[in-house]
């Protein structure tokens, strides 16, 4: 998040001017304060020097001063339209003859503390179609989504993983030449990023995106869909993913984020979570009712540390337990029913379980040891959640590995 809170404290001895001279401090290379000096006082301007017409950025300002008055009431909270300068106030000398002093302290935001969001909008996944990407992180999760990040989303993507649009809306600031992240606190303005404004005046953030990993200019406008950036792990971050969020600033110049509804396989209209899995589905795509990750479910010969190895394979060594890998789409207590069937006999095995509702995905081993006959051959199992049938794999146990 670009924000800046910046002090400027200046003491004029009397014949210090004689003529006007003009000065600016900046923050971030974003916005600057300018001041114009002559022998009666400061006039005070504001300018976001990267901003494009349609940027808006709110500022908060506040001054305090000896032999000086203001034009205006302070504090004042104001937004500044666009790339031209802004004069916010003047300062006045009461007594030409005495010393006066003045310093400006003042806090900016990217956005327009005014707007509200349109409730109505059905935002879209920002990854590619096809991609299926785990919610790492969703709102007011306990690792950083507190405070005014709580309604923000960690899309678990991969480095280098393509990012793209959720909404419509003019891309308004990036930064891609941040080549560091960390979770440490000494990272937290080090992510590179785009941020797009929308019709209703929100702002959509698209973070830690990889060293010169942006793919949009300032004053581009995009359609939802449109490639933005890749996925990193820049700033404040504990690996790879995008952090997204909308938001829009407040009157005390503090980012309120919003949550927000997007388009998946399985709704029209859906506030996602964490340990849900995901994926894009067009408008008039019919809507996917499944419980887990058919595609994905697969026997393994060995889970360890949630790390999966040997899994896709078909043949297996008798002599050691298989593992069935189920991975579910929302997390939620399911009852899972593993049937396993030697082909052309009557030996049949049955396995059940019942997932806890903080798993994102589950798997149970299933010994053969304990046969009757030899469990030597070809199987085939059936995996069903809840009564439904999900897959049918064929594997074949083997007397040696």
């Amino acid at each position: 998040m670009r924000f800046g809170f910046f002090i400027l404290f200046l003491v004029c001895p009397l014949g210090f001017l004689i003529a006007k001279e003009h000065s600016e401090f900046c923050s971030m290379d974003r916005l600057c304060v300018i001041y114009v000096q002559d022998k009666t006082g400061v006039d005070i301007y504001f300018q976001n020097k990267i901003a494009i017409d349609e940027t808006y950025t709110t500022v908060s300002v506040n001054a305090t001063s000896k032999n000086m008055k203001s034009s205006v009431k302070l504090p004042l909270v104001t937004v500044i339209k666009g790339p031209k300068r802004k004069k916010m106030f003047r300062l006045n000398v009461n007594k030409p003859n005495k010393r006066w002093v003045y310093q400006i302290k003042y806090k900016w935001i990217l956005g327009n503390y005014s707007v509200s969001h349109d409730p109505k909008v059905v935002y879209e996944l920002p990854f590619e179609k096809d991609k299926k990407v785990r919610i790492y992180q969703g709102y007011k999760g306990v690792k950083s989504h507190q405070g005014d990040n709580r309604y923000s989303i960690d899309f678990g993507l991969k480095e280098g993983d393509l990012v793209t649009a959720s909404r419509e809306g003019i891309v308004i600031d990036t930064e891609q030449k941040n080549n560091e992240g960390g979770f440490e606190m000494k990272y937290i303005h080090s992510a590179n990023y785009v941020k797009i404004l929308h019709d209703d005046g929100t702002i959509g953030q698209y973070a830690h995106l990889r060293y010169m990993g942006v793919l949009v200019k300032r004053g581009q406008r995009v359609t939802a869909g449109t490639p933005v950036g890749y996925a990193g792990s820049t700033g404040f971050s504990d690996g790879p993913h995008l952090h997204f969020e909308v938001y829009k600033p407040t009157s005390y110049l503090r980012k309120k984020t919003i949550p927000t509804v997007f388009r998946t396989e399985s709704s029209d209209a859906e506030i996602i979570a964490e340990g849900q899995l995901h994926w894009r589905r067009e408008a008039n795509e019919p809507l996917v009712k499944m419980v887990s990750d058919v595609e994905e479910i697969q026997i393994c010969e060995s889970v360890q540390s949630l790390e999966r190895l040997g899994c896709n394979v078909t043949s297996f060594p008798s002599s050691s337990p298989i593992y069935f890998y189920v991975p579910l789409l929302k997390p939620s207590r399911y009852k899972i029913q593993i049937s396993v069937r030697k082909n052309g006999t009557s030996i049949v095995k049955l396995y059940n379980w019942e997932t806890n509702p903080e798993w994102w995905d589950t798997y149970l081993d299933v010994p053969f040891e304990d046969s009757l006959e030899s469990p030597e051959g070809d199987w085939t199992a059936t995996v069903s959640i809840d009564g439904v049938v999900q897959k049918e794999l064929q594997f074949q146990l083997t007397s040696t590995k």
